[in-house]
């Protein structure tokens, strides 16, 4: 079962980079801005959402196995965001919070990161299909995170908005709309 899901992992993956690399590709300042921890940041979140929610998804698909020390790492990556996010507001004039959370690039990360969802989600089901997770919802829910994190760790490298404050307000919507479909189509497509 763990060969099929990482088999799935793999392949939502590589679907996610051919989807990001023939439509998006990286901001044009990609070398500059490799240079900035900001943007590097990104990434940490990200790709500790994507590791920690693929950790969870892995034991779900075996009805009884615990899920024991797995689950507290899906708080790991909200916590190291809102942690960038109160240093953030610690060394930035409070006049440019607002314009820091909100950018000028909001609506592109509400579409571009579920877009890019629909490959690993999809192969993510397939995978836990020949599973048997006791909670379907929950683990369609977790499918969906992994499937969030995959895409906004490529979104990152597109996306202008380096601010710890609209990661924060932005990229949660996003990947809690995956989640969503996750938690919806788990329901449908995982019962046993």
């Amino acid at each position: 079962m763990n060969q099929l899901l990482a088999h799935a992992s793999i392949a939502g993956t590589l679907i996610a980079g051919i989807a990001f690399f023939s439509q998006l590709g990286f901001r044009n300042d990609v070398g500059d801005a490799m240079g900035s921890g900001r943007f590097l940041f990104k990434f940490v979140v990200t790709s500790t959402l994507a590791a920690s929610s693929a950790a969870m998804f892995f034991r779900m698909g075996k009805p009884g196995v615990s899920l024991g020390t797995v689950r507290p790492m899906l708080l790991l990556s909200p916590a190291l965001l809102i942690v960038a996010a109160l240093l953030e507001l610690s060394v930035t004039p409070t006049e440019t919070w607002i314009a820091r959370a909100v950018g000028q690039d909001a609506l592109n990360c509400l579409t571009t990161i579920p877009l890019l969802s629909v490959g690993p989600l999809a192969c993510l089901l397939y995978g836990m299909r020949r599973g048997a997770p006791g909670k379907p919802g929950i683990a369609g829910m977790i499918a969906g995170l992994a499937a969030a994190g995959i895409s906004a760790t490529f979104y990152a490298s597109n996306g202008d908005e380096d601010s710890p404050l609209f990661v924060l307000l932005w990229y949660p919507i996003a990947v809690a709309i995956v989640a969503l479909a996750g938690y919806l189509l788990g329901r449908r497509l995982l019962r046993w």
